[in-house]
């Protein structure tokens, strides 16, 4: 009998003993987390929406199908493409700020936000391309605090233009400056039809 209680104990010992070393761990961990990657300064996810409006009057006005995205209407676009992908994010995984760099083919996104309610902030390096109506955002590597990841550890971030210019024009290029994008279009008349229609 005093045997089965001395067992009894020894195994409620053991497992608080093991329950005690994962909290520590866990804690541990935690703490480590934050100290490799806490948010050096406040951000957040608001925007603006681009007045396209103004700038399809500005082609229409100077016979030109060529208009330019400034850094900071860059910035309010990709803040946008952000929140709406937040469905997409890692559970646990919660923004809570960003601010859009570009400078020519090369964009620096500072982020902030949270992973399982501990903050972080890092900065993501991204290359900047055309593909037909998009700007595509090709992630290439993480910087945090104390630490830096190479390599692509999200997929790439798609920005339609079409959802901000007519559908009845296309993009048929795009020069990445240092602190701006000159768009050019071109008519395609074969969906004016379809858009009448509508």
């Amino acid at each position: 009998m005093s045997g089965t209680r001395s067992t009894t104990r020894r195994i409620r010992l053991w497992i608080i003993w093991i329950i005690s070393i994962i909290l520590v761990i866990g804690i541990a961990g935690a703490v480590t987390l934050y100290w490799a990657a806490a948010p050096e300064r406040q951000l957040n996810l608001n925007y603006t929406d681009v007045d396209t409006t103004s700038k399809i009057l500005a082609m229409i006005e100077t016979k030109k199908l060529q208009t330019t995205i400034s850094q900071d209407e860059f910035n309010q676009l990709a803040k946008k493409e952000l929140i709406d992908r937040e469905d997409e994010f890692p559970v646990g995984l919660k923004m809570t700020g960003a601010q859009f760099t570009l400078d020519h083919d090369t964009v620096k996104a500072d982020l902030t936000g949270t992973y399982f309610g501990i903050p972080f902030g890092a900065i993501l390096d991204f290359h900047i391309r055309r593909e037909d109506n998009f700007l595509i955002l090709d992630h290439q590597a993480t910087h945090v605090r104390h630490g830096n990841v190479q390599g692509a550890l999200i997929s790439p971030i798609r920005i339609s233009l079409t959802k901000y210019f007519p559908a009845i024009a296309n993009v048929s290029q795009m020069e990445f400056e240092q602190d701006h994008i000159q768009v050019s279009f071109k008519l395609n008349l074969m969906s004016l039809p379809r858009l009448l229609l509508r």
